[in-house]
């Protein structure tokens, strides 16, 4: 079977219509559709990249239909309600949890055998439920997760260092949003522990100065917001990040927001974790070596997540 390199991407606002141009841009797809309730805004985000098209790489890019979705390879889920000034990502889940169902339970009749990415807040929440409602097995379902945050703290430990992000290896991992951890046990320098390289760099080291430098990268999407009103570039090349591992059979390590299944005993929950990327979506779960600290961390956020994905799931509206 020929690869068509085919994408749908549900939800044609900031968030979708910014993915869909990063995945024209970057010559990743051969066929992209644009789905939304809106029809005219699909319609009109299309026709606005396709007037591109004599700068990239050719590509069928149209508004359609979830009919439009049977043999796509990726389904990039961005519909929901955004979150405003002030809103925590959890504000969303009951809103939002309806949103996703409703495309899950559309994709269930049309779509053959997708890998389905979730960029809907609150991610870890949201694509917990798209794993309960979706036809497809867990490593064929999970969120964007802390990818964005993994970049967000990689670009502010290059800052702080001097150093380039991409020679920096740091992970940010459990929730995209107020339970998210920082793996500072493991993260390095080209291979060099960070405390080691300390000692050298002298710019960072300090317990209060990690401390500032994670409460930028946690509030980084809030910070975005109340500035410009909405979060879309960053979390539209983390998406197309995610669909070109896909597509091209990378097996990248990103940190997605996948169904956990006995990880320091967590289970029944999607959290933000590093995991092997590629045809078919994922290919393995690695599991960190959390130090003490971490793991009572990480369990601590599980658990809280456990308790909203129950209220989530008792949840009736009026």
């Amino acid at each position: 079977m020929v690869k068509k390199n085919k994408v749908a991407i549900i939800g044609a606002g900031q968030v979708g219509a910014t993915t869909a141009f990063t995945l024209a841009v970057k010559g990743l797809v051969s066929e992209l559709v644009i789905i939304d309730i809106n029809k005219d805004k699909a319609e009109g985000e299309a026709l606005d990249i396709n007037h591109g098209m004599p700068f990239m790489n050719p590509a069928k890019i149209y508004a359609g239909t979830y009919e439009d979705t049977k043999d796509a390879e990726v389904v990039i889920i961005t519909a929901g309600l955004p979150r405003k000034p002030g809103q925590s990502r959890r504000d969303l889940i009951h809103s939002n949890r309806r949103i996703i169902t409703q495309i899950v339970e559309e994709l269930n009749k049309y779509a053959e055998d997708p890998v389905i990415v979730v960029a809907t807040n609150p991610v870890d929440l949201m694509a917990l439920t798209a794993q309960q409602v979706s036809k497809q097995p867990h490593e064929k379902v999970f969120g964007s997760g802390t990818l964005l945050d993994t970049a967000r703290f990689r670009f502010a430990l290059a800052q702080n260092c001097n150093i380039e992000a991409r020679s920096i290896n740091a992970d940010i991992i459990s929730e995209h949003g107020e339970g998210e951890l920082p793996v500072w046990s493991l993260a390095n320098i080209s291979g060099v522990p960070l405390a080691i390289y300390c000692s050298v760099c002298n710019r960072i080291c300090e317990q209060e100065k990690r401390e500032e430098l994670f409460v930028q990268v946690r509030d980084a999407g809030m910070e975005v917001i109340k500035k410009k009103g909405a979060t879309y570039y960053a979390i539209a090349l983390t998406l197309a990040r995610i669909t070109e591992a896909i597509l091209k059979d990378e097996h990248s390590v990103l940190t997605v927001s996948l169904y956990l299944d006995g990880y320091l005993g967590v289970k029944g929950v999607s959290m933000g974790m590093p995991a092997v990327i590629g045809t078919g979506g994922i290919q393995r779960m690695i599991e960190l070596p959390l130090n003490l600290e971490e793991q009572k961390s990480f369990l601590k956020t599980a658990d809280t997540l456990k308790e909203l994905a129950k209220d989530m799931a008792e949840f009736r509206p009026d």
